[in-house]
């Protein structure tokens, strides 16, 4: 159910503080009041970069479950190069992982959206075209990017529950859109930083050191930029997939690990 009530978030509250108090003292010290203005700005421009502190809404990006268990998550597909490979390889593992995709690339490919549903797999909102300036741009643009996707997928018999904003930025004006939308906005809590699968040379080596229980781990499906390096993809996610289970370490579907419900089936009105 879409909520329309008025949310306060951290950077509310702070706004408040901030104003309050730089109003209070800019007759004595307007260059401090100045300062403080200032200061605000930076804070709000930095915690785009970090949505897990939650500064400027709630996002979710660690499970809850405090148990040995993580999720996988695969953005920017799907391809047809590469997401049925990855789907196939799950299905060895037995593993079931969610794929954030993106609607230009939802509605070129609606038979692997069928097929990454049919074989047990969750699916989000990674926005119409996952451009990465997104979030520079207007409310109007952000709203028109997420509900152009989600039409997308509603069409393909999805109701999309989660969003996860292209490169894991936020903004200000992203949070009333997604409360307006009733979706919950998903990131991550560990990534190789492999740029969308352009940097695959030791995927695992960047993963497996350093993850823990709760992470939400994030990998793409998109296919390698290099020809040479699609052997070693597969090597390095099968990599991933064995180490994560003799770390002890189980993968369950992204809705377990927070407890929240990713996508719906069947067309809702």
């Amino acid at each position: 159910m879409k909520d329309t009530g008025l949310k306060v978030y951290p950077a509310h509250i702070a706004g408040a503080i901030v104003f309050i108090s730089a109003a209070g003292i800019y007759f004595l010290a307007p260059l401090a009041a100045a300062v403080l203005l200032v200061a605000y700005v930076i804070l709000c421009i930095v915690a785009c970069f970090f949505p897990g502190t939650n500064f400027l809404g709630p996002v979710i990006s660690r499970g809850l479950t405090r148990e040995r268990k993580v999720a996988l998550t695969f953005d920017d597909g799907p391809s047809e190069q590469t997401t049925l490979k990855i789907l196939d390889l799950l299905d060895r593992h037995k593993i079931k992982a969610t794929f954030f995709v993106s609607g230009v690339n939802a509605r070129r490919h609606p038979e692997i959206i069928s097929e990454i549903v049919r074989r047990g797999h969750e699916i989000g909102n990674h926005s119409m075209g996952h451009d990465p300036l997104l979030m520079l741009k207007s409310a109007k643009t952000i709203d028109r990017e997420v509900h152009r996707a989600a039409q997308v997928l509603r069409e393909a018999g999805i109701e999309t529950l989660a969003f996860r904003p292209p490169v894991g930025i936020v903004n200000p004006k992203l949070f009333p859109i997604l409360q307006c939308r009733g979706l919950i906005c998903v990131s991550f809590s560990l990534r190789a930083r492999d740029f969308g699968n352009r940097r695959v040379k030791n995927l695992a080596g960047r993963i497996l050191p350093k993850v823990t229980g709760d992470d939400i781990i994030l990998l793409h499906d998109t296919p390698v930029s290099r020809h040479e390096d699609e052997a070693l993809l597969w090597e390095e996610f099968e990599k991933i997939l064995v180490g994560l289970k003799k770390g002890g370490l189980k993968v369950v579907p992204l809705s377990e690990l927070t407890g929240r419900q990713i996508m719906r089936h069947g067309r809702q009105q």
